[in-house]
């Protein structure tokens, strides 16, 4: 009698220090990848001769690349194996980011940022290896230790991009990006077991990409959250895009300096995790939602007051922090809420979750490219139409709720 196929089993892989080291910095990279760039924007692009807000391509590209990835990686690494997917993908981003670094023009340094965005696969096969091997408490608290290495990751990935800057050049951002791909690289070869997880190759199949796909996006319990956490993430894009020469043309900050500023609004976002976290232990996901939107609303008539003013860096930075804190608050608690109506498909929801928040980056980082004009108002015109568009998102999703539709 033939018996079902087990997975693999791992035994506590996460015991180890550098495990967890290299788990947190696969998942991170993603997130450095664009926020080690952020000083460099207008610099890039003066550099080929092109206008400062054109920089924000380099952000608006990699979002849509990397959210088109997303879904590949997370299929191809179910059907072929973690350590397999790994390899290719943190390869791949190697040659990418080395072809960055040696771009000649700027429409070559384009193409080169969307092939590192589609070959930065690392994020999504890393939660997926978490799934494998710890359920329950065990994978919060790996998934809180790898939460914490991606924060510290992203305030310190803008204070090194202006060091870069005023050290080397532009280039040498790209070149550490190959170098710390390599250094995961040589680690996934040699150290991690191949045998992590098991194979699930039908998962490789347009029939299950639809079948999951029709599920999902057919699912209010899915769309609402997903499109509210996209949105906020579209507002949040405006400032990867052009914060850096806002900062510089409006109030005088030079790339060098905009790297520690940026920090500051990254621990806005951090205090907007950890509030939620802790809110989450007193009241319902639902409530925090709630919550969440609200501030959120107070954010959007913020940004477009501001809209109608000239601000000081002071106040104009506080308005700025306050959407990225509830940015903060948001994004982990809509992924809960997307994620529960897919238990029997995880990795794909989180995969298309993942890729419908980069789509909306993309269009962020586009629109506050196209209003830029030398002022702050292309960020606050980003930020109160994307997070009005949330707040309206969510509302129309408990109207819909209450009426039973």
């Amino acid at each position: 009698m033939n018996l079902p196929s087990e997975p693999v089993k791992v035994e506590k892989p996460f015991s180890r220090t550098d495990m967890l080291i290299y788990m947190g910095g696969i998942t991170a990279l993603a997130a450095v990848t664009v926020e080690v760039v952020l000083p460099a924007t207008g610099v890039v692009a003066r550099h080929f001769g092109k206008p400062a807000a054109s920089g924000a391509l380099l952000v608006g590209v990699y979002f849509l690349a990397y959210g088109i990835g997303q879904i590949f990686w997370g299929l191809y690494s179910d059907a072929f194996g973690r350590r397999r997917a790994l390899l290719i993908s943190l390869f791949g981003f190697s040659i990418a980011s080395l072809a960055c670094a040696l771009a000649p023009s700027f429409e070559l340094l384009l193409a080169a940022r969307c092939a590192q965005g589609l070959m930065a696969g690392a994020p999504v096969i890393a939660r997926a290896m978490v799934r494998d091997v710890s359920s329950g408490s065990e994978a919060a608290r790996v998934l809180t230790m790898l939460g914490a290495i991606l924060t510290m990751a992203t305030l310190i990935a803008p204070v090194l991009g202006s060091g870069f800057l005023i050290l080397f050049s532009w280039r040498a951002i790209f070149l550490a990006l190959m170098a710390l791909s390599l250094v995961f690289l040589a680690y996934t070869y040699f150290v991690l077991d191949p045998n992590f997880g098991r194979n699930r190759p039908e998962r490789f199949s347009l029939k299950f990409l639809r079948k999951s796909a029709r599920y999902l996006l057919w699912n209010r319990r899915f769309v609402v959250p997903a499109a509210t956490g996209g949105l906020v993430f579209g507002g949040y894009a405006s400032l990867g895009a052009v914060g850096a020469i806002t900062a510089e043309n409006r109030y005088g900050i030079s790339p060098g300096a905009f790297g520690t500023l940026f920090t500051i609004a990254a621990l806005a976002n951090t205090a907007g995790a950890l509030l939620a976290g802790q809110l989450l232990k007193r009241i319902s996901l639902r409530k925090v939602g709630n919550l969440s939107v609200a501030i959120l609303s107070g954010s959007v008539v913020l940004h477009l007051t501001l809209n109608q003013l000239s601000p000081n860096l002071q106040v104009f930075w506080i308005s700025v922090c306050l959407y990225v804190l509830v940015f903060g608050m948001i994004l982990p608690t809509s992924m809960a809420s997307a994620l529960e109506p897919a238990a029997e498909m995880p990795a794909f929801a989180a995969s298309l979750y993942g890729a419908c928040t980069m789509i909306a980056g993309f269009l962020g980082a586009l629109m506050a490219s196209r209003l830029y004009d030398g002022d702050h108002s292309a960020i606050s015109y980003t930020m109160a139409f994307f997070g009005g568009g949330a707040v309206l998102v969510l509302i129309l999703g408990r109207l819909l709720d209450r009426s039973g539709l």
